[in-house]
């Protein structure tokens, strides 16, 4: 953790040996992610192979599962939160590497302007079983090969060139602003946030919020608003949205039950809310999901 001297920044310092371009990660945790709220210089790509949860990148909060693969562009805000619920352990295949490594080579043009996509973060469709088992072919052969030797190389371009096939949606919105530092005051709160909605949402979150990073209401609200761009309010919805939508297909509990174990109060609140942010009814989501 790196603090400045006004600004304490939840900065990663990614180190690489020395000997490969690339650091290839397995994670195996039976406590989950553990949903900190950091970013770092090097792209990195995460593929969820087992876990439930919520993820947040730059400003898009959304529930996750086996299979997620996100692509984290530099200096992008972003972590990844296994639901308390979720039973066995949350594990991931991670990539990570620093930016400008590809040189300025025609061939590898695609992938270039893959990673300038990636600055706001994305998420890459693996409905496919074609592009799902290539990807697990392309991700085997990198587990398997020695790091920082000649296959190891060709392995990783090849993965990142499957990237540019694969379809793949922007995360955070257009408009985030990725030149304020990452403070964190900030990463304290969404810590503190993703953990209330997952137990049990109190009206009083506002103000515990405030208080956690010794700030007055009125002081709070204008730096959240700062590096959020949203308000406290539309934050919070949107986390309890993403733990609906978990739990709509995770379960086959009624969408009352739903909407009650997420803090929203009565269905008619949890219908709106939900349309607003989705586009559509609780129940028509869910109909739409398990039929893909």
């Amino acid at each position: 953790m790196t603090f400045h001297d006004h600004v304490r920044a939840s900065f990663e310092a990614l180190t690489l040996d020395g000997t490969s371009t690339y650091r290839f990660i397995l994670i195996d945790r039976e406590d989950g992610f553990d949903g900190h709220w950091h970013y770092h210089p090097e792209y990195e790509l995460k593929w969820v192979r087992e876990g439930v949860g919520q993820r947040m990148v730059g400003d898009h909060v959304e529930s996750f599962r086996k299979d997620d693969l996100v692509l984290v562009g530099s200096n992008l805000p972003h972590c990844w939160r296994t639901a308390p619920e979720f039973i066995g352990s949350s594990q991931a295949s991670l990539l990570q590497f620093p930016p400008d490594c590809l040189g300025t080579n025609p061939e590898t043009k695609k992938i270039r302007d893959l990673l300038d996509q990636s600055r706001l973060g994305l998420r890459f469709d693996l409905s496919s079983k074609g592009n799902k088992e290539r990807l697990e072919e392309a991700f085997d052969q990198m587990e398997t090969a020695k790091q920082g030797s000649w296959s190891s190389y060709t392995y990783w371009i090849k993965l990142l060139g499957l990237l540019t096939e694969i379809p793949s949606q922007v995360l955070a919105s257009q408009g985030y602003n990725l030149k304020e530092p990452v403070d964190d005051r900030l990463a304290r709160v969404i810590d503190f946030v993703f953990e209330k909605v997952e137990t049990q949402i109190d009206p009083g979150l506002f103000n515990e919020s405030s208080h956690l990073v010794s700030m007055t209401p009125a002081a709070f609200s204008r730096f959240f608003k700062r590096y959020t761009g949203r308000t406290f309010s539309r934050f919070v919805n949107e986390a309890k949205i993403a733990r609906a939508c978990r739990c709509l297909v995770e379960s086959e509990e009624t969408i009352l039950t739903i909407s009650l174990e997420c803090g929203f109060g009565s269905l008619s609140h949890f219908n709106r809310i939900f349309m607003e942010y989705k586009g559509c009814s609780p129940g028509r989501w869910r109909t739409q999901f398990k039929a893909v």
